[in-house]
């Protein structure tokens, strides 16, 4: 996208979707996922600053869900009593058409859930919620949209 900003291209939150191995789950709330560098420090001789050397990265994320449905706790049970810990591939659509900028998907694979609430009751909420921390191993951009922001 380039030439002039105009307020309308700026891309609402709330026009995406998100998929888990295919499925939608319609009932997130809020959605967030990370890549941050592993860097080494490295002293260098002559410099009072120290140098840092990319050496990985790891992924993060968070995912809130409106309490409608018993599938997070029934993947964690299956870890518990069974030893079978579940990876996923989890796919955010984000498309405002409003925007002009066309459709985002953005892949991540191998994602696993780090820890899932199994009971809650809360008299002072309207609609309870499950916040879901995970990480990933992989991740994807559709190629044509990796030259969009320049």
């Amino acid at each position: 996208m380039s030439g002039k900003f105009r307020a309308g291209n700026a891309i609402s939150g709330k026009e995406g979707r998100l998929f888990l191995d295919g499925e939608e789950l319609a009932y997130i709330k809020t959605y967030e996922a990370t890549i941050e560098k592993n860097k080494a420090e490295v002293p260098i001789m002559g410099r009072r600053m120290t140098g840092h050397k990319t050496t990985g990265a790891n992924g993060t994320g968070t995912a809130t869900f409106y309490k409608v449905t018993s599938k997070f706790i029934k993947i964690m049970i299956d870890y518990v009593k069974n030893g079978q810990d579940a990876y996923f591939t989890m796919q955010s659509v984000l498309d405002d058409a409003s925007s002009g900028r066309g459709t985002e998907r953005v892949t991540l694979y191998e994602v696993n859930f780090d820890s899932v609430k199994v009971a809650g009751l809360d008299v002072e909420s309207d609609a309870l919620e499950e916040e879901i921390p995970f990480t990933f191993e992989d991740i994807d951009l559709p190629e044509e949209l990796r030259d969009d922001f320049n």
